[in-house]
């Protein structure tokens, strides 16, 4: 709509009309049959009724002339070919030079709005940390949050077509309070590098002869129990899920010596049951072959069994 319309001018009031598809779940252009345009002054007194002038199949203007200073309504209806109709209002404010007309509502002060797009997926709600971090913005957290987020997901493998990854992280052990905690914790941790609400190092207070003084003293391990700050408690619930992510295959034996004839029973002693460990008096001197049941040795073999007894 033009600002700064006077008595006499011509102004070309245009509309465009747009419907919500539901399948889409996005706004999508419309076309009408027929559009009809009426304009009515600020006492409801109609001025002008008549047919809008098409520039494409769903924009449509009307050149309209005011001759007195007030406040107009525009009223476009466009009527479908289901019978259905779309009504847009707009408002005209026509001045002259004893008489101005403007907005009655209008921004006191300048506002800045932010778009942020591609931040999917949050897990954690921006709203819960702008209570701890008021100077910050929805947009800031919400980055951040969208990060970690990101970082759950490299970790479990999660792929962007999965429908509901919380239910594959709990599949892990990983609770979703202790998934939520997490990155909420870490991106508090971002947060306080740059406000400094809880991350100092060293608080102290004095009054007089007493003085209270809170260290940050590092750990060398920190647990949920004896964190103390924001940093420390996104470490402790990182290394509970990194620990449900990993498993015991990290740790599975491999290519272990093997012995010709040698069974898990030649490492007890055949006459106390007990297990049979190496000291030195087996391992430089002779053994004793005449013992039932131990394993005898080859010159060949690499490894021999020795079958010494615990308490020699």
């Amino acid at each position: 709509m033009p600002s700064n319309v006077l008595v006499n001018d011509t102004v070309r009031i245009k509309v465009k009309f747009i419907d919500y598809n539901p399948a889409t779940q996005q706004q999508e252009p419309v076309s009408p049959t027929s559009v009809n345009v009426i304009i009515k002054n600020s006492d409801d007194v109609q001025i002008v009724s008549a047919s809008a002038t098409s520039i494409t199949s769903s924009e449509y203007y009307y050149d309209f002339t005011p001759t007195d200073a007030d406040q107009y309504s525009v009223q476009f209806t466009g009527l479908m070919a289901d019978s259905t109709q779309i009504i847009v209002n707009q408002n005209l404010y026509v001045s002259d030079p004893d008489e101005e007309f403007k907005p009655t509502i209008t921004l006191r002060e300048d506002e800045i709005i932010s778009f942020g797009a591609d931040i999917a997926p949050l897990y954690v709600d921006p709203d819960e940390i702008l209570r701890i971090f008021p100077d910050s913005s929805r947009l800031e957290i919400a980055e951040l949050v969208h990060g970690f987020s990101n970082e759950i997901n490299s970790i479990f493998e999660i792929k962007s077509d999965i429908t509901n990854p919380i239910d594959l992280i709990a599949s892990y052990g990983v609770s979703a309070f202790t998934m939520t905690q997490y990155i909420k914790a870490s991106a508090a941790c971002e947060l306080t590098r740059i406000y400094g609400y809880g991350g100092d190092d060293e608080l102290s207070i004095q009054l007089a002869d007493l003085k209270i003084t809170n260290r940050n003293t590092p750990r060398s391990n920190i647990t949920r129990s004896n964190a103390t700050t924001w940093c420390q408690i996104a470490a402790a619930l990182r290394k509970e899920i990194i620990a449900k992510r990993v498993g015991i295959k990290g740790v599975q034996p491999k290519g272990l010596p093997k012995h010709k004839g040698f069974s898990p029973s030649g490492t007890l002693d055949p006459e106390t049951g007990s297990l049979i460990y190496i000291n030195d008096s087996n391992t430089y001197g002779g053994r004793d072959l005449s013992r039932p049941g131990l394993p005898s040795v080859d010159g060949d073999d690499p490894i021999p069994d020795r079958g010494l007894r615990r308490y020699d």
